[in-house]
């Protein structure tokens, strides 16, 4: 990979280091992005963004899932040489924090992150509620944050609750009112950076919370 395959971004005093992927149709160099690195660095989680080899690439279909996967543990990887010691968090829009979730489940006890925060959990596709993502989330270990927007098409919301509350202690959701899979309010409107900014946020806070101690 070149030098530029992720986005660096250092808190000062930082509790942890948040890995940030992108979503199946999107780059992370975008405002949305700029936002949620914003929103963690000034809550004190350093962070690193990474887009999937395909939209490197310029292509738009996504890589198959070992590609994605690997690609997750690379960035792990990267992130732990800058952490200077510091806890990861491993997140990500739709795609990239499922890909995430889905290493988490791989590898159990030696995942090389403490935390998972989702941008918005893909939950199935639009219209498919009987295709539900979620057979691995049970293996999972760690402590998890679902973002999610109440009107979001690939995660019908009343679902994502019952996922959440099934996962027990380890899973918390916090509910964008009216959001859609970008945390975008229908009528209400506000820059991407603005709605990253106040989910990056969140997800420090929750990473504080989990993670400050260590």
């Amino acid at each position: 990979m070149g030098e530029d395959w992720a986005l660096w971004d250092p808190a000062d005093d930082a509790v942890a280091t948040c890995v940030v992927a992108q979503g199946a149709g999107g780059s992370t160099r975008s405002p949305l992005f700029d936002g949620i690195a914003a929103g963690l660095t000034v809550g004190g989680v350093s962070s690193l963004r990474f887009d999937f080899p395909y939209t490197r690439a310029g292509r738009r279909g996504p890589d198959r899932p070992p590609v994605l996967l690997e690609s997750w543990r690379e960035a792990l990887t990267e992130a732990a040489a800058r952490a200077e010691g510091t806890p990861l968090v491993a997140s990500g829009k739709s795609m990239g924090g499922r890909m995430a979730s889905m290493l988490a489940a791989e590898d159990g006890d030696s995942f090389a992150a403490r935390a998972l925060v989702f941008f918005g959990y893909p939950l199935h596709p639009p219209g498919r509620l009987d295709a539900l993502r979620v057979e691995h989330l049970p293996r999972i270990t760690v402590p998890m944050l679902f973002i999610q927007g109440t009107s979001d098409a690939l995660a019908r919301f009343e679902l994502v609750e019952q996922t959440v509350a099934a996962l027990g202690d380890r899973a918390r959701l916090h509910a964008v009112e009216g959001g859609d899979h970008s945390f975008r309010v229908r009528g209400r409107k506000r820059p991407d950076r603005e709605i990253g900014e106040e989910v990056g946020g969140i997800a420090a806070a929750f990473v504080r919370e989990v993670l400050g101690g260590s």
